[in-house]
């Protein structure tokens, strides 16, 4: 198979042996400055993994990008290293990909312990927020141009895309460093008329938030800072005028989930 994963990791040693154990192409892990023996435990079991260590943790958007640059097949598996592909589930998204309908990207259903986490999720272009796909139906996979209300977009957990695309779309934005770079690609994917959408018979499964749980407020500052990112790079100045309020609401229900966990925190 022309493809090759792209792993980035940060002190997540357990959770990567898992990850890379059943994957029989080509890897690229990217370790952002882990400190947990990662890079000499993938050194002494895994000797055919390339390897790219960054000194400090440069975040999942330029992890997965410095490897996209370095590697020449023709699809990229972008593979957190908390998740865990099924058997057979590249080929069937590969399969998936490669049908008449010119598909770039796709990816399985993604399963957090016995449900459904994602099929992935539609952005409220009008509120600024991710409403998560659990239940596929054909209408998500219509796409404009133009700014709609719903965009559809894939996760990052796991998806299949073609390395040409997403080098040619710019990849993801380094300045998001880590959360909600997959909605800003497809958002800008999308407006380019690509095609992609879910394989539903292929299937992964996430530990979710397993390395983020460990980092404090981060997920939380990074909704809010990425947010305005989104709006600010992707959202026609009159389209913000007109959804202002509701924008600027989500954006206050951000700040209040961020003043909370840090609240918790110090209880």
């Amino acid at each position: 198979m022309d493809i090759t994963a792209i792993i980035p990791t940060f002190n997540g040693m357990e959770m990567l042996d898992e990850c890379i154990k059943g994957l029989n192409i080509e890897i690229v892990v990217v370790d952002n400055g882990s400190t947990d023996g990662t890079v000499e435990m993938l050194l002494s079991k895994y000797p055919k993994i390339r390897i790219i260590k960054n000194s400090s943790n440069q975040g999942f958007a330029k992890a997965i990008n410095q490897g996209a640059r370095q590697v020449q097949s023709k699809y990229l598996l972008i593979l957190n290293n908390d998740c865990i592909v099924e058997k057979n589930a590249i080929l069937k998204m590969l399969s998936y990909v490669k049908k008449p309908k010119s598909f770039v990207a796709t990816q399985p259903i993604v399963y957090s312990n016995d449900h459904i986490e994602n099929i992935g999720y539609q952005v409220d272009t009008w509120v600024g927020k991710v409403n998560i796909v659990t239940q596929y139906h054909s209408q998500l996979s219509i796409f404009n141009s133009q700014i709609e209300r719903y965009i559809y977009g894939l996760s990052a957990t796991c998806l299949l895309i073609r390395r040409d695309i997403f080098l040619k779309v710019g990849m993801f934005d380094e300045s998001f460093h880590s959360y909600l770079e997959d909605v800003d690609f497809f958002i800008r994917l999308s407006k380019k008329g690509y095609n992609y959408g879910p394989t539903l018979d292929a299937s992964c499964r996430h530990i979710h938030m397993a390395t983020s749980s460990k980092m404090g407020l981060y997920k939380q500052k990074q909704d809010l800072k990425n947010w305005v990112r989104i709006i600010i790079k992707n959202f026609p100045p009159n389209h913000i005028v007109k959804h202002f309020p509701s924008l600027f609401f989500e954006r206050l229900r951000n700040l209040n989930g961020l003043l909370k966990a840090a609240i918790i925190r110090h209880i």
